[in-house]
């Protein structure tokens, strides 16, 4: 799990400990997690850095 929490704060500029760690129990819990909300051009680059460090990740418009 240690790995998750890394991963989203090398990941996304300015994520905390604890804002990655709240991330990653509610994906757990729940299966999915709502990572950030952004531009689409960073949300690919981040969906992309992500499944490059083997974690499972998608793009959802925001409604």
């Amino acid at each position: 799990m240690e790995y998750v929490v890394q991963s989203l704060m090398q990941t996304i500029a300015g994520m905390t400990q604890p804002q990655a760690v709240d991330i990653m129990m509610e994906a757990h819990t729940n299966g999915t997690a709502l990572v950030i909300t952004c531009i689409q051009e960073h949300a690919e680059f981040y969906c992309e850095t992500l499944k490059n460090k083997g974690l499972t990740s998608s793009i959802e418009p925001d409604e």
